[in-house]
């Protein structure tokens, strides 16, 4: 068998966890953009986690005038 030489004896590492997510509760690791609120919360730089967080940590209210 003819292996690649550019891979031989390379050891691919897990990425380092470095938190989780306040929006989706998943894993932020080390690489990732994110979000970092003045309190220490991360989210993942997304609309969907973003929008999961604003749901979640605000309140609900209907404005008139």
């Amino acid at each position: 068998m003819i292996e690649n030489g550019m891979t031989v004896n390379v050891k691919f590492e897990e990425p380092r966890v470095i938190g989780e997510c306040a929006g989706c509760y998943g894993e932020i690791v080390e690489g990732e953009t994110i979000v970092e609120f003045p309190d220490g919360l991360m989210i993942h730089y997304d609309r969907y986690c973003a929008m999961a967080f604003c749901l979640e940590s605000g309140e609900r209210k209907t404005v008139w005038k």
